[in-house]
């Protein structure tokens, strides 16, 4: 899990709530959110998140992912399901291949529970860290957060095969580098490339190179 710095709403999509507010308020709800007005703020939420799921941080892209609500809106009201703030980009979605074949993770897997750490937390990173074979594991020097990450992490079944093989390709990549190719890897790792993309599980990738090379 990597923080996300929540941006602005997209303008149109303004404009469409002020829109079905003056229709009632029960008519601004996500259910009669389409396009182009959802279409915007799902590429919106790819912009901030720099094409990265919120949950599990591999590549997504529109074709591959859907707009996730992290408080879920069976349990929220109306004008809740349609805050921009409430609103992330999940992977899970393949516009590829039928319903039935999503991989069962992070929003898709998610649902209605809750999950005790969210990706809008300054913090978040500081609850989890990863095994050399690509588990993501509570914070174990950290009691205070170990519950809530192991919650996280079982709600949104971070240790799925699919995730867990991804970040072990993504550490075994890094055999053989020299220590100044793992300082400047550190550095792409925290920020997005000039197409305003992170690296695939840059997170992870980050913490193996902090704890196997001591880069700061």
């Amino acid at each position: 899990m990597k923080y996300i710095q929540k941006g602005k709403e997209p303008q149109n999509f303004s404009g469409w709530k002020a829109t079905q507010k003056s229709l009632g308020v029960n008519y601004a709800a996500y259910k009669y959110l389409s396009n182009p007005e959802k279409a915007a703020v799902h590429n919106s939420l790819l912009s901030e998140q720099g094409y990265i799921c919120c949950y599990c941080c591999k590549s997504v892209d529109q074709s591959n992912s859907h707009i996730e609500h992290l408080d879920p809106q069976s349990k929220t009201d109306a004008e809740l399901s349609v805050e921009y703030t409430n609103m992330l980009a999940s992977c899970g979605r393949d516009t590829n291949k039928p319903e039935y074949c999503w991989p069962e993770y992070c929003g898709n897997k998610k649902g209605d529970l809750a999950i005790g750490v969210s990706p809008l937390q300054a913090n978040c990173e500081e609850f989890f860290n990863y095994s050399s074979i690509g588990e993501i594991l509570p914070t174990a020097n950290n009691l205070a957060h170990q519950k809530d990450a192991h919650t996280t992490i079982e709600v949104l079944g971070l240790n799925h095969f699919d995730l867990t093989e991804g970040r072990k390709q993504a550490f075994e990549a890094l055999e053989g580098i020299t220590q100044e190719e793992a300082e400047l890897l550190a550095q792409v790792c925290q920020q997005m490339n000039a197409q305003g993309r992170y690296q695939p599980f840059c997170n992870a990738v980050l913490y193996f190179l902090k704890n196997y090379f001591g880069v700061s």
